[in-house]
């Protein structure tokens, strides 16, 4: 068992990030893709480490530093949780190769142990990249015994365990509910949202707790952020002061203590692992097929239906790009309720709400726009589509309508509660629907444009195409960021002006767009993807 799981972790990390195609791959073209993937990540990681960096020299200069090693774990524990949890029934169970394994004579549970162990790897290098820069720094101000970087060598390689165990735990219950559903990639859609929604419901309470801060409180702030870190994540406390203290024995008992949980839940997932995959990817077959009515449809009915019965038969693409639409409908659901006095007292610089709100709704909206990888998850399919007799604008029409149709209902209900909130005259409501509208049409087409050029059509997991390629973070997030950066002119321009930034915003936006729409449909799809 140890040999062939020693193979098949060596297979699952031998690709990683696309290392293997960076290195031996002939095909130039895979090479520079491989290699601005590269970039792109490297670049993010830069930012991360600076952030951390710059944040615990700010907790060691207000002398928090006994905080710092507690406060980096749980973040790097949220990350992981977070990121882990939407991911991992995709990743452990997955259905590329799965036939192939399953003729092999493999023993019982090498199979999601190479994949616990690839998932594992990924998350070490991201604690590493959150943790590294807080420690040098930590280290530098506090100058500690040679006891904190024994505790910080060992420790961190349990940091990556609890967080990851309830994220497989949670994964794990998903798929293996939804696996005995017909409609399998609803019902995990369906889960997935509602626990995502736990968290941002618990994360709304901690917000209110810190809100609670009294002056004692910040006489005593360092007790008070680990009594807050410990209601968040106990066990980055219980590790965090083993490390500033140089508790060798009390750091051994909590990475002992992560190991057991981890290994549980590694041993629970690796004794269903077959039982899931059965129900996953097994099929019967009736014969009381009749043959019924049949339907024509116009060209782009027929397209738009496609789309969308692509979209749901993936579980993790729904739930990655309709977070944003949901948390859209849900902040002005709790507009409506709190009014706007609550929300001005939270900002820290004096601005108009009204002016405001059109553009963080559409940041809202325009977060991971379905176009950004839409034309990736076609995937080895892609052939079939570039050989009917369809033209370009023909097949991309199709994916921009259906991240229009998708978003439409939450758009219109979320106008709705803000007319209520609000209560806004003609010119304001003229705006509150305008802007958004205009941004979230451009993210659509900018998806698509970004997509065209980085397009992943290899590609063995759905989580490959969806989260982690570059077309997602870089057509995913272009609408946020515009809607950011209008925003941000909106509040420093004179409200005089407001009217002509307003509309010269959406006149540039929108023609923007249409000069990107024409691209795309004179893009070379059949020769360049």
């Amino acid at each position: 068992m140890l040999t062939q799981s020693k193979i098949l972790i060596k297979l699952e990390l031998c690709n990683l990030y696309g290392w293997n195609v960076l290195r031996f791959s002939r095909d130039k073209k895979a090479r520079k893709k491989s290699l601005g993937i590269l970039a792109v990540g490297l670049f993010v990681l830069a930012i991360l480490m600076c952030y951390v960096g710059g944040l615990s020299y700010g907790l060691c200069s207000l002398g928090l530093s006994e905080v710092v090693p507690a406060y980096l774990i749980t973040i790097s524990g949220m990350l992981i949780f977070v990121f882990g949890m939407l991911k991992a029934g995709s990743v452990v169970f997955r259905k590329e190769g799965h036939d192939i394994l399953c003729a092999l004579p493999l023993s019982r549970g090498v199979v999601p142990i190479s994949r616990l162990c690839r998932m594992y790897v990924e998350n070490l290098l991201m604690t590493l990249a959150v943790l590294l820069p807080g420690i040098g720094i930590y280290a530098w101000n506090v100058r500690p015994a040679a006891a904190f970087y024994w505790m910080s060598f060992l420790g961190i390689w349990s940091i990556p365990l609890i967080p990851m165990a309830a994220a497989i735990l949670i994964g794990t219950l998903i798929t293996g509910i939804s696996s005995r559903m017909r409609h399998k990639s609803l019902v995990a859609t369906g889960l997935s949202i509602f626990f995502v929604l736990v968290i941002l419901y618990g994360s709304f309470r901690l917000s209110a707790m810190e809100g609670e801060m009294d002056s004692q409180m910040w006489k005593n702030l360092s007790m008070w952020i680990m009594g807050l870190l410990e209601k968040v994540y106990p066990p980055a406390v219980w590790l965090g002061t083993a490390m500033t203290q140089g508790d060798l024995s009390k750091g051994m008992l909590c990475i002992g203590f992560s190991v057991a949980v981890f290994a549980g839940v590694a041993a629970g997932t690796a004794l269903c692992f077959e039982k899931i995959c059965r129900n996953l990817f097994g099929s019967y077959a009736k014969h009381d097929y009749r043959m019924g009515e049949l339907k024509a449809n116009s060209m782009v009915v027929s397209l738009c239906k496609r789309e969308f019965q692509r979209y749901f038969s993936s579980s993790i693409y729904v739930t990655n790009t309709i977070i944003g639409p949901i948390m859209g409908c849900v902040l002005c659901g709790g507009l409506l309720v709190t009014g706007t006095e609550s929300l001005e007292k939270v900002l820290p610089f004096p601005v108009e709400i009204e002016s405001l709100i059109p553009f963080v709704i559409a940041g809202v909206f325009c977060m991971m726009a379905t176009t950004a990888t839409s034309i990736s998850m076609e995937g080895k399919n892609w052939w079939i589509v570039k050989s009917l007799p369809l033209t370009v604008k023909n097949i991309l029409d199709a994916k921009i309508l259906m991240n229009l149709l998708l978003l439409l209902p939450f758009y219109l209900l979320s106008e709705l509660f803000l007319i209520f909130a609000l209560k806004p005259g003609v010119g304001e409501l003229f705006w509150q629907m305008l802007l958004p509208a205009v941004l979230i049409l451009f993210s659509s087409v900018y998806g698509i444009t970004v997509n065209l050029y980085v397009p992943v059509m290899e590609w063995d997991n759905e989580v490959r195409i969806v989260k982690q390629s570059a077309s997602a973070l870089a057509g995913g997030m272009g609408g946020f960021l515009l809607a950011v950066l209008c925003a941000i002119g909106v509040c420093v321009v004179p409200p005089m002006y407001a009217v002509f930034l307003k509309a010269g915003m959406c006149l540039a936006v929108f023609s923007v767009t249409v000069l990107l729409y024409r691209h795309n449909n004179h893009y070379d799809i059949c020769g360049k993807i």
